[in-house]
């Protein structure tokens, strides 16, 4: 999370400076950055992203009973306009949808400064 969060401070501080620029190929989104800013933003964005995708692969600690606790995963496909929420539970998969909700609105704002 310290690795994300260093990442988009990092990002606002080129984005001020304009070192990073957000523009979209074909439908996906795409930052360019020029500058120490912009790179090591983008830098520590892959770090956290590799982070996060290696975390799902530590194993789960077992209760004081035997008994193993299922974690709950969920994302959001967006097929256009169109999004498909998964989860493994229903509370998951809503906390899925509004945080795509709120990171398409932020790209949304980006796009149209």
């Amino acid at each position: 999370m310290a690795l994300l969060l260093s990442s988009i401070a990092l990002g606002w501080m080129a984005w001020d400076r304009g070192e990073i620029e957000f523009c979209l190929f074909l439908i996906f989104p795409v930052l360019k950055a020029e500058g120490a800013f912009g790179a090591a933003s983008l830098i520590l964005a892959f770090a956290a992203v590799v982070v996060i995708f290696l975390s799902f692969f530590t194993l789960v600690p077992e209760q004081a009973g035997g008994r193993q606790e299922r974690p709950s995963v969920g994302g959001v496909v967006l097929i256009g306009p169109i999004p498909i929420a998964l989860g493994s539970d229903r509370r998951t998969a809503l906390m899925a949808l509004v945080i795509a909700a709120v990171v398409l609105m932020i790209i949304i704002l980006l796009l149209f400064q």
